[in-house]
């Protein structure tokens, strides 16, 4: 009985020295944080080396005291940190930093070399690149174009990765007829967000308007619309890209109503799409065509 007595006491007094520890911890980097948020750069580094001579496996510490020294103009002093950042939690701000870092050393090779890995671990706002006065010295330098074009491109994911551009076929001005050529209305499809939504703006001949918003699921690698015109209906599908037509399946909420629909884009070419549309009242037992019209582009 006294051994075990002895066990938990042990026990009790190992989780109070833990916790202890782990409330100094968090108080030393709430202080050191203060510092660097205030741009006391002396300070801060002073504090976030004395935290990672404590905590060895702290990625923030390294990399905010590396941060410190770059401020302070230390680039040498700030490679270790950065790199240890790196090493710990492979971020890649550390490494973007370590780039800039290796600029303001004239270290050419270096710099371009943590860019690019930066950019392939999913920079955040990569466009930076083309512009950062930190990198001045590396402007000159005939591989920069191309890095920064990467930057570029890596900002624009949905302009530039294949399944965004799916429904592109859709896009542009158009006068919308029915079976019997009647102009039935006309509509303006047009790209937003660097091309990661594609608006609808509907105008019915009888002056009634619809609005949808089109975009790209990467998770469920689904197309999503979601349409609602002027009459307080609204539209919500979703569908995929399948023999060059973009399928849409959902409901249909109006006032009072759900029906389920089917709807479909067809690719005619460069210059006409069909759409085509049926719903059911009767959760899919039977369906109705409630639409079938084609785009042609307006020259």
């Amino acid at each position: 009985m006294a051994r075990h007595i002895y066990s938990l006491l042990l026990v009790i007094l190992l989780a109070a020295i833990s916790l202890e520890a782990q409330q100094q911890s968090s108080g030393a980097m709430d202080e050191a944080n203060t510092l660097f948020q205030a741009q006391k750069w002396v300070e801060s580094a002073k504090a976030f080396e004395a935290i990672t001579r404590a905590e060895p496996a702290n990625p923030r510490a390294f990399y905010r005291l590396g941060s410190s020294l770059y401020a302070l103009g230390q680039f040498e002093e700030a490679v270790k940190p950065f790199q240890k950042a790196i090493e710990i939690a492979h971020n890649p701000q550390p490494m973007y930093d370590l780039a800039r870092t290796y600029a303001r050393l004239h270290q050419k090779d270096e710099a371009f070399e943590w860019i690019d890995r930066a950019l392939t671990a999913n920079l955040p706002n990569p466009r930076r690149i083309a512009n950062d006065p930190e990198l001045v010295d590396l402007h000159e330098d005939p591989r920069f174009p191309a890095v920064a074009e990467k930057g570029r491109k890596a900002a624009m994911v949905c302009m530039n990765t294949l399944e965004y551009r799916q429904f592109d076929f859709w896009v542009g001005e158009w006068v919308v007829m029915n079976l019997n050529n009647r102009q039935v209305g006309m509509n303006s499809v047009k790209l937003l967000e660097d091309g990661c939504i594609i608006e609808e703006n509907w105008t019915s001949a009888g002056g009634g308007t619809g609005k949808s918003f089109n975009f790209y699921n990467p998770i469920t690698r689904k197309w999503h619309q979601s349409y609602m015109d002027s009459a307080g209906s609204n539209w919500m599908m979703d569908g995929e890209l399948k023999d060059g037509a973009l399928k849409y399946e959902g409901a249909i909420y109006s006032p009072g109503q759900k029906v389920l629909v089917h709807m479909t884009f067809f690719n005619l070419g460069a210059d006409k799409v069909r759409q085509w549309a049926e719903t059911s009242a009767d959760e899919g037992k039977t369906w109705t065509v409630v639409w079938d019209a084609t785009y042609v582009r307006k020259k």
